[in-house]
């Protein structure tokens, strides 16, 4: 049986290999889709190519989110 220090000590590297995997896939994994016209105003409002990719990342859209709204709020006269 494992001593009590070894123990934590292997949970506590396990906890953060998981959370490492988690925040990893928040800006790899492709999680929100996305169309024709979606693409479009990404592109224009980020001033960023999105190629192929039909998926945008977490990162990805919750930035577009932030950007989009505090762009999309400005009048112009």
């Amino acid at each position: 049986m494992l001593e009590a220090n070894t123990f934590r000590s292997m949970m506590l590297v396990g906890g953060v290999m998981s959370l490492a995997i988690i925040i990893a896939c928040f800006f790899v994994a492709p999680l929100v889709p996305v169309d024709a016209q979606a693409k479009a105003n990404y592109e224009k409002i980020m001033g960023a190519e999105l190629g192929d990719a039909n998926h945008l990342t977490g990162y990805q859209a919750i930035l577009f989110t932030v950007q989009g709204k505090a762009r999309g709020t400005t009048e112009h006269y």
